[in-house]
């Protein structure tokens, strides 16, 4: 790896260093490699589809919380509308490019292991390790969710900040607190769990500058760190006052997100986390292994990292499990404590093995494997909105737009029409807790649709209980049964 500092006296550097670019390209092709067969199917969770859908609404210039309506904070949408932007909007080429942000954040973890005074085999350990975690299961990276956007800015700050200073006092350059800063104020535009990572930053430059006896330098930096932090939060306000949404701000942010608390039972929680330790125990026990194989050869070492990494750790995972929500995706958060752990363990105990050519040669083995077993596995599953918007594409005239019931959303994306109501995730329409935290006048949804001459047509399962509501019931009352898309699908069209 490149740019690397001072080794420690217990890790010695294997030879031939490679420059940054060419580890990053690595990494590139490993996320490529592995979640290429995820890159055709037009839905792995709709979540992602949320997320295109409103960056399309956003770029046609409608304004979020008001023309287009959900729960995650804006700063995803922007994003996304960036992509859409980079990339012609086609869904081979957003997930090529999530998988990009995936190889980000395995490289900078590469780099963060090498800054805390790893070799080049802790840093190609971890950010292997952290590229695997996010590409094996549908629900823990494999969907573009929003933690493997934001994991590559809390690992740029922890890479710059905390990284360097866990073992080299002499490295202390004052850009890296409003780098830093601005880093963690963008990823928490995304998510707002972002809070956690950004806590355990703070509080470990607490920890190294009140040891060292520089209160000045704390205080200052402090300041800096946190007026950074703020500037994104400070954009997003001013969009909204510009749109005089101030209030859609407060309510959609603060107010609908403690509207449905759900009281999970502890032993549930547990059983959460320990889900997510039974998933990654290979990597988990290989770190282990490793840290015991350390530990016997009784070389020194600084423990700062790990200790930080431990606070890390604690702090997502009481964010995780206070919103009482059982979702993998949430947990993506923790895949970069774990992933770094492992490096570093593994190129202390292992940094002078001869033979990891061998171990490359399975890694990419393994990794063809998971990729094809991937293509297999969405070859099979049907593509409901590419089948929607194959038959819709030729029916529709030039202005008219469809409305799909409680689900398809990625559809209005694949036939480019605007979303004719504001609540594009259909869950928000359709489930009774979604209705009441967003205070949705399912009649008056109803009726707006009704009355906008642009749908022309309604898309519904044939059978699905959860559809059968109030707003679906008046709204097909003004359509008639047109045709079946599938054995599935049906379409209404306006009387």
């Amino acid at each position: 790896m490149h740019l690397r500092p001072r080794p420690l006296p217990f890790v010695r550097p294997l030879p031939r260093p490679y420059p940054a670019w060419l580890s990053l390209l690595v990494f590139i092709l490993l996320a490529v490699v592995l979640r290429w067969g995820s890159f055709f199917i037009s839905v792995i969770n709709h979540d992602e589809s949320t997320y295109i859908v409103i960056a399309d609404e956003l770029l046609r210039g409608e304004v979020y919380l008001r023309d287009a309506i959900d729960t995650k904070p804006i700063g995803i949408f922007w994003l996304y509308a960036l992509l859409i932007k980079l990339t012609g909007g086609s869904i081979f080429l957003l997930r090529l490019a999530a998988s990009t942000f995936v190889a980000l954040g395995g490289w900078l973890l590469a780099l963060a292991a090498v800054r805390a005074g790893g070799n080049s085999v802790a840093g190609w350990t971890a950010g292997t390790v952290y590229i695997m975690m996010c590409s094996v299961y549908t629900y823990y990276g494999m969907s573009p969710n929003t933690e493997i956007f934001f994991n590559v800015f809390t690992l740029g700050a922890v890479a710059l900040a905390v990284a360097p200073r866990t073992y080299d006092r002499d490295r202390d350059p004052f850009w890296h607190w409003p780098v830093a800063g601005l880093l963690l104020g963008v990823g928490f535009i995304i998510k707002p769990f972002v809070a956690a990572e950004a806590l355990a930053v703070g509080l470990f430059l607490v920890y190294f500058y009140v040891r060292r006896g520089e209160y000045r330098r704390l205080f200052l930096g402090g300041l800096v760190l946190v007026g950074t932090f703020l500037l994104p939060q400070l954009v997003v306000v001013a969009y909204y006052f510009h749109h005089d949404l101030l209030s859609a701000l407060w309510f959609y942010t603060v107010e609908v997100g403690g509207a449905y608390p759900i009281e999970l039972p502890w032993y549930l929680r547990l059983k959460f986390m320990g889900d997510y330790l039974l998933r990654y125990a290979p990597f988990i026990l290989l770190g282990g292994v490793a840290r015991a194989q350390w530990k016997r050869s009784k070389s020194g070492g600084s423990w700062h990292l790990e200790r930080f990494l431990l606070l890390q750790f604690i702090l997502v995972t009481v964010v995780v499990l206070l919103t009482g929500k059982r979702f993998g995706h949430y947990q993506i958060q923790l895949h970069p404590v774990i992933a770094l752990w492992v490096g570093l363990w593994v190129g202390r105990a292992w940094g002078n093995w001869r033979h990891w050519q061998r171990v490359a040669v399975g890694t990419v083995v393994l990794a063809v494997g998971i990729g094809l077993a991937h293509a297999l596995y969405y070859a099979k599953k049907k593509d409901e909105p590419r089948e929607i918007a194959d038959y819709l594409a030729p029916r529709l005239s030039p202005g008219d737009t469809f409305f799909a019931i409680n689900g398809f959303q990625i559809a209005y994306h694949l036939l480019d029409r605007p979303v004719p109501t504001p609540y594009v995730h259909s869950s928000l329409l359709f489930f009774d807790h979604h209705l009441r935290a967003f205070q949705i006048d399912e009649q008056s949804v109803a009726r707006s649709l009704i009355d906008d001459p642009r749908v022309r047509y309604v898309v519904s399962r044939v059978d699905d209980p959860e559809a059968d509501t109030p707003l679906a019931r008046e709204l097909l009352q003004h359509f008639r049964l047109a045709g079946k898309i599938n054995e599935t699908l049906v379409v209404w069209e306006r009387h």
